[in-house]
């Protein structure tokens, strides 16, 4: 069978001159760990990058058999109805704009979509929930969920609730995981469920069990693929989901 084609959302940053006419422009980037994960999991990787409009989404989500939302800047409060608290960092409209664009439609075709870190939030985002702007001000109980440390090194355990498709996966009811994020799920979306919180209680993992796999995580397991089997078992669940969307097409 082929390999069933995995979207990647990607970031950007301003970069520097290229030629001597330059003013600066934007990079536009996908950390290649994503990649190299869906790859090895067995689906086609294909970066989406934020120069879109809605036609062009509307042709990419057509072709695309699943959906990662990678990690990235915060979210601008204003698509879930907050103002902006001072402890809110840099945020890129452009991209939240056609991210929650492209979810929605993902979401509307049915294709299987996992978030990773921003990307939890920017599902949760798309489909009504709202968001911690900077846990350490917001929720002042909460442990260091953004710890100087490189993505391959475990920091907090997270406890996996029953009977959900998160703990189907992993077939283990807590999980070590390299945190690194300031902002997190405050109220989920209706039709999210949690499958995972850390010992403070701030969410970790959201699912719709309404739908064929739409699951999000907090914590970066693009970071620990080759290292470790969970990691690669929710990797392999996306594509294994999104192979047998291919085959509806």
């Amino acid at each position: 069978m082929p390999r069933p084609v995995i979207g990647i959302t990607c970031s950007r940053s301003v970069g520097g001159r290229w030629s001597d006419y330059d003013l600066g422009h934007f990079l536009e980037f996908a950390f290649d760990a994503y990649s190299q994960a869906v790859l090895n999991c067995g689906g086609a990787p294909l970066l989406v990058p934020i120069s879109q409009s809605k036609n062009s989404l509307t042709v990419i989500s057509s072709r695309l058999d699943g959906l990662i939302l990678s990690g990235g800047p915060d979210i601008n409060p204003r698509f879930y109805n907050d103002d902006p608290h001072q402890g809110l960092k840099d945020v890129d409209e452009s991209q939240d704009e056609m991210e929650l664009e492209l979810t929605r439609q993902a979401l509307a075709a049915g294709v299987p979509i996992l978030g990773i870190c921003r990307g939890l939030q920017l599902m949760n985002v798309a489909m009504g929930g709202t968001l911690y702007q900077d846990i350490a001000s917001q929720v002042p109980t909460a442990c260091n969920h953004s710890p100087r440390a490189d993505r391959g090194t475990v920091t907090h355990k997270v406890r996996i609730k029953p009977n959900t498709r998160l703990q189907k996966t992993f077939q283990r009811s807590n999980l070590l995981v390299n945190s690194k994020h300031h902002q997190a799920v405050k109220a989920p979306a209706p039709g999210l469920v949690i499958s995972a919180v850390a010992s403070d209680g701030i969410i970790e993992a959201l699912e719709d069990p309404s739908r064929p796999f739409v699951l999000g995580v907090q914590w970066h397991p693009e970071g620990l693929w080759k290292t470790d089997v969970a990691a690669r078992k929710l990797f392999k669940a996306l594509v294994t989901a999104a192979g047998k969307y291919w085959g509806t097409d």
